[in-house]
């Protein structure tokens, strides 16, 4: 196995936890799932979240920024972004407040390119978007609209997530859950995006049911949440 998929296992088990068991303690479950409230609980009154303009070479290139001073930790995110966006790149910056933002790194500055980071060299910002996807859609709520077979576009829009980034999610699990080659991965994400109609919906529908078959021995708080 690849140090990049073992990686992405290690870290997506950890955040994956965390939000389970966050989830229980706000009875929630795969029905009610709300990120949103999930922010809000990470947050607590520590971190105050603002939307900004940039202007000039800033309003292509920046998507967002976490800064930590003496008053304040600010969440900042580009306005001309579309939601999904918006959505990815809170949860994104999130992340860095959880697991990386210290005394000795108190900012963190994320671009378009940061925020399609799936390299494992850049360890934060490989976590920051692992992290990002799960809050968007935690490993049971993401087996529950597959195993469901949810039209992509529907899943899109009641999470919030765009249809990019739960490609490259399906394509992940596939990799690190069924040891996958990418190409392989890539047809069955292509299937389920595309072809939802023709193949995609028994082919999600499969993959929810394997999905959960591992993931109920790795997350303990897993049958709970799907009560």
């Amino acid at each position: 196995m690849s140090g990049e998929l073992e990686e992405y296992i290690q870290f997506s088990t950890k955040i994956n936890e965390y939000l389970s068991a966050t989830m229980l303690g706000l009875e929630m479950n795969v029905e009610n799932y709300n990120h949103e409230v999930i922010w809000q609980c990470i947050m607590e009154d520590n971190v105050k979240i603002r939307g900004f303009y940039f202007e000039g070479k800033a309003r292509q290139a920046v998507s967002g920024m976490i800064v930590k001073d003496d008053r304040e930790t600010t969440i900042t995110y580009n306005k001309y972004m579309n939601q999904n966006r918006i959505n990815f790149t809170i949860s994104h910056e999130l992340i860095h407040y959880l697991y990386h933002l210290n005394k000795e790194m108190p900012y963190y500055y994320d671009t378009k390119q940061t925020l399609n980071t799936y390299d494992h060299k850049s360890l934060v910002e490989f976590q920051a978007n692992i992290g990002a996807a799960a809050i968007l859609l935690p490993d049971p709520v993401f087996i529950h609209v597959l195993k469901q077979g949810k039209k992509p576009a529907d899943i899109s829009k009641e999470f919030g997530i765009s249809e990019t980034a739960l490609k490259l999610r399906l394509i992940q699990t596939m990799q690190a859950e069924f040891s996958a080659s990418y190409e392989a991965a890539s047809k069955t994400s292509f299937k389920i995006l595309n072809q939802f109609g023709y193949s995609g919906e028994t082919l999600m529908k499969d993959l929810g049911t394997n999905l959960e078959k591992k993931i109920i021995y790795t997350n303990p708080f897993y049958e709970a949440l799907c009560i």
